[in-house]
């Protein structure tokens, strides 16, 4: 089975980034259905009446995000009723829902809400007012939510479950996650794999990290296991985990685990790397505190690099990196401790010391390692996130 997500609003042709894509193939590849087409499209009905008739020839699965609110540029669910000659009707169930929620005099806006396709499946947004639905036309299956990832995402439980009734060829997905390798090198080095299972696979690059799923039908789960076991053969020095993990709650889970704490020494991330690993519910248990050292004036006064090591060596540069891992380490009393110092540019950068080089420093209990990886052609976003990934993969390495 395969999909088209179609993002509607004008905004995301103007001047804000449509972010779902990737979310949605993830979440539709977890069980087995491929995102085949993404369309942005304004908020004028001619336009959306084409996108999605066009979904509709094409895909097994519409979903259509956006548009649902109660205000004027709102048209999708008068255009769904329009293409698939289904009425709007007035729903009884989210009246009664409303009314627990706000009381018993609801605004017309309010009101207008409680339209809704007929037949459709209604999910609950408990976020919002725009609920989601679920309606079969055609033998296609055309999913409605609202724009907000926050009000769309906690629904999707249920979407899910809907979907899974429907798949007649369940599909087996892999998904492994991965650090410090390129995308081409990591083609490169599955490449045999690849071609003796035949593998259906796509890779998912990020800032110095990875993702490369493999899928095939139930019926061939020998081959998929014997692939999945080859390949974590073959990538096992950049493998951190599979399906959902991301380092920073990876990393957060061993350091629970063995009951460590961690510290943080930060200059071109500034602090990137903290706010990282303090995403994580729970990382109070065992993150103590970074500093965000800028400037060499901070490096020396508060993290006790010594001037001379500045001086001789500049603040990008293995010894300025041992040096702040090793003494943050001290400043906070922690098993453990991560130092980051580099040149994210666009300035700054000399033939010798080019923008994109970093410095890393991982601290234990008995030794200080330095790491140095040099991200080349590459924005100023991209190498602080590719620092602070790297940072926490090395970290990964050490204490695994």
């Amino acid at each position: 089975m395969n999909a088209t997500y179609i993002a509607t609003g004008s905004e995301l042709l103007d001047f804000k980034l449509n972010r779902y894509t990737p979310l949605f193939s993830q979440k539709l590849s977890k069980i087995g259905i491929k995102l085949k087409y993404e369309i942005t499209v304004r908020d004028n009905p001619d336009d959306l009446i084409k996108s999605i008739n066009f979904a509709i020839s094409n895909s097994d699965i519409i979903i259509i995000c956006g548009g649902l609110g109660p205000t004027f540029d709102d048209h999708t669910r008068n255009v769904i009723s329009k293409i698939t000659d289904k009425k709007l009707i007035f729903s009884k169930e989210i009246e009664k829902i409303f009314h627990q929620r706000y009381g018993k005099l609801l605004k017309p806006n309010i009101l207008d809400q409680c339209m809704v396709i007929d037949g459709a499946k209604i999910i609950e947004n408990k976020n919002g007012t725009a609920f989601g639905e679920i309606i079969e036309y055609n033998k296609k299956t055309i999913i409605l939510l609202p724009g907000p990832q926050f009000e769309w995402e906690p629904m999707w439980g249920e979407i899910e479950e809907y979907l899974l009734k429907k798949i007649k060829n369940p599909i087996i997905t892999y998904r492994f996650k991965l650090a410090d390798i390129k995308e081409v090198e990591l083609e490169n080095l599955l490449k045999p794999v690849i071609e003796k299972f035949k593998l259906d696979f796509t890779i998912l690059a990020g800032a110095n990290i990875c993702e490369f799923i493999i899928r095939g039908e139930k019926k061939n789960k020998k081959i998929l296991k014997d692939a999945k076991e080859k390949i974590e053969k073959i990538v096992s020095q950049n493998l951190y985990g599979y399906d959902d993990d991301i380092l920073e709650k990876v990393i957060g889970e061993i350091l629970l685990r063995k009951k460590k704490t961690l510290s943080t020494a930060e200059s071109c991330t500034s602090g990137l790397l903290a706010h990282k690993i303090t995403n994580v519910p729970g990382s109070s248990s065992y993150f103590k505190g970074g500093v965000n050292a800028y400037s060499n004036e901070i490096k020396e006064k508060i993290l006790k690099v010594k001037s001379e090591t500045l001086k001789k060596y500049g603040a990008v540069s293995k010894e300025t990196a041992f040096e702040m891992s090793k003494n943050v380490k001290e400043i906070f009393e922690t098993n453990l401790s991560i130092s980051i110092t580099g040149i994210a540019g666009p300035t700054g950068g000399t033939p010798e010391k080019p923008v994109g080089l970093v410095f890393f420093g991982i601290t234990s209990e008995n030794i200080t390692q330095t790491h140095k990886r040099t991200f080349l052609n590459r924005d100023r976003s991209y190498i602080k996130e590719a620092s602070a990934n790297t940072a926490m993969f090395l970290l990964y390495k050490m204490i695994k």
